[in-house]
């Protein structure tokens, strides 16, 4: 539909409306709903993202709202612990074989809760974290595995190309994945290249991927698209998942699991 606006100030306006309704918008469309140039729009969006209002990304722009940039390792985990707490703690409880099972973890902060809550059983664990490293040190039953490679200090994690070298020599019987955006269009991302690289071979690599993600995740996108939900075996949240995501999830057969504090 053609919405001609005859200053550009209205214009622009009318894309931060669409922005803020939105959550995202397509040059291509916007040059022909308002009936201008390319270039005319792309301005327009250089503009909207001088002003705080919009991420610029390839193909358009993504409301700042719903962009998320890298944060402190420190704020991230202080961000929404009971929740995470109360998910790592179930997904430990009710997803994990503890006579026979093969892990691979990620370096995020929810799936961190996991590894606090596994048990001390005969199982294999593989992380690519410091942190969950030193969490499964003490555990006398479990086999531990680091994947090894660069370390990255802002997250004390090793990623690269040494680790996924390492993880494409490994098989699992499940994967636990965090991200810190879930987006309908965009699926699952991260702020990272190197984390997004990993996290989409740690899933190729497992039969089964169960990803724990808080409430905040959703509506959110980041840099990086590691890959959408058809390869997601479960998806494991606190209450309160949006009604449009509980929808999607049903129509591509994805189980979700809303858990509450009483642990059901």
């Amino acid at each position: 539909m053609s919405m001609k606006s005859d200053t550009t100030v209205d214009r622009r306006a009318q894309i931060q409306t669409l922005l803020n309704e939105q959550g995202v918008v397509n040059s291509q469309e916007l040059a022909e709903r308002f009936e201008v140039s390319l270039m005319t729009i792309y301005r327009d969006l250089d503009y909207l993202q001088e002003q705080g209002v919009a991420k610029r990304q390839h193909g358009g722009a993504v409301s700042a709202d719903r962009f998320i940039s890298p944060l402190k390792r420190s704020l991230r985990e202080s961000q929404n612990v009971e929740a995470k707490r109360l998910i790592g703690r179930w997904a430990a409880e009710h997803l994990v074989n503890q006579i026979d099972d093969s892990l691979i973890v990620d370096s995020g902060t929810t799936t961190l809760e996991f590894v606090r809550a596994l048990p001390d059983v005969p199982i294999n664990v593989m992380v690519n974290s410091l942190d969950a490293l030193s969490i499964l040190a003490i555990h006398k039953n479990t086999n531990v595995y680091a994947l090894g490679g660069e370390l990255r200090k802002d997250v004390m994690a090793f990623e690269g190309a040494i680790t996924t070298d390492n993880l494409r020599q490994c098989h699992f019987s499940k994967a636990f994945i965090s991200a810190d955006g879930i987006d309908l269009e965009a699926g699952l991302t991260t702020t990272n290249e190197q984390r997004a690289r990993l996290t989409r071979l740690m899933a190729e690599h497992a039969q089964e991927v169960y990803l724990l993600a808080d409430c905040s995740k959703y509506g959110k996108r980041s840099f990086r698209t590691f890959f959408h939900f058809d390869r997601i075996t479960a998806v494991i949240s606190e209450a309160d998942v949006p009604e449009l995501y509980k929808q999607h999830f049903r129509q591509h057969d994805i189980r979700l699991i809303e858990v509450s504090d009483d642990g059901k």
